[in-house]
């Protein structure tokens, strides 16, 4: 009887050690998850402040982080909270839920390209595509109808393209809607803000230098004053790159050669 009763003592402080040392693993686990955080979060330099060394952590850790869970986390929330302007990854995926500046609007319901693309084909020229884009682009000069620039999908969809003019104009060197774009971006009314993964357009800053042309703010009747504006060229050229600036050569004599 004494045998078994030492050897169930035996067996029982084993299991205690190894329930300590799993208990022991987990903590510091967490605790290294959290100083990544906090490093990623720019809390390496306020680590080291005297305000957070008031209870250090038990187990072993760097000196520059030993620092209490509680106060830890607070001062992680504290740096996320002064940090989501900084647009990193880690900063922005700890912060919770983003600021409204941050979320893109939603747009009405049936404006899906998949429901557009099923609608009467639409038979706009390309004139009236280059019209109906500065006029989309001058309402959103300081954001006001985006929270972004607006892109290429989008642009299709406000002027309103439809059917399979909508769905064709998307492809490179075919439909309307990229010799406008390429137009309006050699005569400088329009000019791109990002290639990938979409590209975004604005308003192009030596159009707007002197002032804007007047448009119609009427969501009823958004066209009404589109006919007013006019281009140098509405055609695309037949040589050369469509948003290409064409200039006199500086020797012609010898380009006549």
């Amino acid at each position: 009887q004494a045998i078994l009763a030492q050897a169930v003592r035996v067996r029982a402080a084993a299991t205690q050690r190894t329930r300590m040392a799993v208990s022991a693993a987990m903590a510091q686990r967490r605790a290294r998850l959290l100083a990544r955080l906090a490093a990623a979060a720019g809390l390496a330099t306020v680590a080291t402040s005297s305000w957070l060394f008031r209870s250090p952590i038990s187990f072993a850790f760097p000196a520059s982080l030993a620092v209490t869970e509680s106060v830890l986390v607070d001062g992680l929330k504290f740096a996320v909270a002064n940090a989501r302007s900084d647009g990193s990854a880690v900063t922005m995926y700890a912060s919770g839920h983003n600021i409204p500046e941050k979320v893109r609007l939603k747009e009405p319901k049936g404006m899906k390209v998949l429901m557009l693309k099923k609608m009467p084909t639409t038979h706009l020229t390309i004139e009236e595509i280059m019209q109906r884009i500065t006029t989309v682009l001058i309402r959103n000069i300081g954001l006001t109808v985006s929270r972004q620039p607006l892109s290429t999908v989008r642009l299709m969809k406000m002027i309103g393209l439809r059917g399979g003019q909508l769905k064709y104009s998307g492809r490179m060197n075919y439909g309307e809607m990229k010799p406008a774009l390429s137009l309006l971006q050699s005569q400088k009314v329009i000019c791109k803000i990002m290639s990938w993964p979409d590209s975004t357009w604005e308003i192009h800053e030596a159009f707007r230098e002197f002032g804007v042309p007047p448009i119609s703010m009427d969501d009823r009747e958004p066209w009404k004053m589109a006919s007013i504006l006019k281009f140098e060229r509405v055609k695309p050229p037949k040589y050369g790159p469509i948003n290409g600036v064409y200039r006199e050569p500086k020797y012609p004599d010898i380009a006549k050669r």
